[in-house]
């Protein structure tokens, strides 16, 4: 009995951790309760700390998945990569935004999106391959802290979700006055980040809004 009740403490302290470190390092839970903690509201009421939905625009040609081949303007990856001489698997969450526009229907903004944490839904598995013929992977797992003992045997299993240009986005950040580059790009505002306040950006639909 005494043994069941030190296991139950332990995972209930290993639980513990895990939320709480989630709740530091972010997760689409994260992202979720950042979009929650805020009401919709529309570029017209200026600039602060606002949550913003509307359709998401790309400035001039955007990146092209390796994955999917789907054009992006953020993408929320996990990639699964398994080394045959190795033991059990070694997951690796990859996020990647680029600059692109929102337009609420009250205004255009210029989303300054690189610096932003992305929640999507992972809608694509491609097929499976091995880290030599994924390099831009094995890019993003060094830049996690993966290394891996051979390319040819290290087995990949890549999951992706995309927000494509023309998809409703929603945005989570400091509403602030355009630059000359928003100006330049037909902007009336910039969303960003600021001091404690962080950039969120999702893919959004009719059940977004949705406590």
């Amino acid at each position: 009995m005494q043994i069941v009740l030190v296991v139950v403490i332990v995972l209930a302290g290993l639980a513990a951790a895990y939320v709480a470190y989630q709740s530091v390092v972010g997760g689409p839970g994260a992202v979720r309760r950042g979009f929650r903690a805020l009401p919709v509201s529309t570029l017209q009421e200026g600039p602060g700390v606002r949550r913003l939905s509307g359709v998401a625009r790309a400035l001039g040609d955007p990146p092209q998945s390796e994955a999917s081949g789907r054009s992006y303007l953020a993408r929320d990856l996990r990639i699964v990569a398994s080394d045959g001489g190795s033991p059990g698997n070694s997951t690796r969450g990859a996020q990647q935004a680029v600059d692109f526009l929102l337009d609420d229907g009250t205004g255009v903004a210029l989303v300054r999106a690189q610096e932003g944490r992305v929640a999507l839904s992972r809608d694509f598995e491609a097929p499976r391959t091995t880290l030599d013929q994924a390099p831009w992977a094995d890019a993003l797992l060094r830049a996690g802290g993966y290394s891996n003992g051979s390319p040819s045997t290290c087995r990949l299993r890549i999951y992706e979700g995309v927000l494509a240009p023309g998809d409703r986005a929603g945005v989570v950040g400091s509403v602030e006055p355009p630059d000359a580059a928003a100006r330049a790009a037909g902007a009336t505002a910039i969303v960003r980040p600021a001091d404690g306040v962080e950039l969120l950006i999702r893919a959004e639909d009719a059940s977004s809004d949705a406590p």
